[in-house]
This record gives C-alpha cells, structure tokens and sequence, in this order.
C-alpha cells in the first residue's frame, strides 16, 4: 500500500486561511475529514442553479396549471392565485 503526504500552509492573516486552520486543528481524523469535505465539494459540482434553468423551469410549472405568459396581468391584479406547489417547488431547491 503506498501513503502519499500533502502539507499544508495557511496564512493566519488571511480570515478564511485562518478558519479551515481552526477547523483542521479541532478534527481528531483530519485525513478522513479532509477526503470527505473535498468529495462532497467536488460531488456538489454542477449543481449550480442558472437564472435561465430556473425561468424555463417556472415557466413549465405555470404552463402545467394552465397559466401561459398572456395570463400574467390577471396574476398581477390578483384575479388568478399562483397554485402553492410552485412556490413549494422553489423550496425544494
């Protein structure tokens, strides 16, 4: 079994080197608790939520309940309430 070594430096000047130090120095497994931090930042990856997905997304959402864009003045004059699952939809994200 080969074990590969990585050393670390942080800067105690800088606020954010500072706080992965305090958090490093208080982890009794740092090793363990590095592997697992860095591969649920990487897993996290391209999760990322863009402005266009979210717009198409709410636009599909509004077209399942029958609400195209022509119907937004009656939304905005309170005539038609937006059905509660698109706002629990945005809840979820």
């Amino acid at each position: 079994m080969t074990t590969k070594r990585i050393n670390l430096s942080f800067s105690m000047d800088r606020e954010e080197d500072a706080r992965v130090y305090n958090i490093l120095s208080a982890q009794k497994y740092k090793t363990d608790y590095v592997i697992k931090a860095v591969l649920r930042f990487m897993e996290k990856g391209d999760k990322t939520l863009d402005k266009e997905k979210i717009k198409e997304a709410v636009k599909e959402a509004l077209r399942e309940y029958g609400i195209d864009s022509m119907d937004s003045n009656k939304i905005e004059n309170n005539e038609e309430k937006l059905p509660h699952e698109i706002f629990d939809m945005f809840n979820s994200l």
